[in-house]
């Protein structure tokens, strides 16, 4: 006789609907955010906070959409799940979110939730959740960002370009 490993409360439905209800207030702001994409202005790569009423969100850039953590997404918002403050939870709050964004099945509107977690480059590897419009998960319609050093900026400003920008470009084409 087979024994069945009973594990009550791991997949409990009330978790994915704690994690959507902390979710919520982050998207009227991610929805501008991704509405607005095409002016976003990052100096860098890295990590900067978005202004909002819900203080912990934050959108992650990229140098290129190839070594995104999300693959094709070069930049886009994210919230630590630390900052979701989920406590209670059997097996820890870690492990639930992972369960319940597992294989980007949790959706809330127009957005998949993608977790990530262990990721040297945030926070010190915490586990975040980020918001990605589900249409764009599979494909490349954001266009691409080329890293230019400051001296193709100014060339570019005066109306020139040089032979490291066409460079550049072509391989974006």
């Amino acid at each position: 006789m087979m024994q069945i490993d009973d594990r009550p409360g791991l997949d409990d439905p009330v978790w994915e609907h704690v994690l959507r209800q902390r979710l919520r207030p982050y998207i009227e702001t991610v929805r501008q955010w991704w509405e607005h994409v095409d002016s976003f202005y990052m100096i860098d790569t890295g990590i900067v906070e978005l202004e909002c009423d819900t203080p912990g969100l934050y959108v992650r850039f990229t140098r290129t959409a190839v070594r995104s953590p999300i693959k094709g997404i070069q930049a886009f918002p994210f919230v630590p799940t630390g900052r979701l403050q989920i406590t209670g939870v059997q097996g820890g709050s870690t492990k639930m979110i992972t369960r319940v964004c597992l294989d980007n099945r949790m959706k809330i509107d127009e957005f998949t939730i993608v977790c990530k977690s262990n990721l040297p480059s945030t926070f010190n590897s915490a586990q975040f959740v980020a918001f990605v419009p589900t249409e764009l998960l599979d494909t490349n319609v954001l266009g691409n960002w080329i890293y230019f050093t400051p001296e193709e900026c100014s060339l570019l400003a005066r109306g020139e370009t040089s032979e490291s920008i066409r460079h550049k470009a072509m391989l974006k084409a």
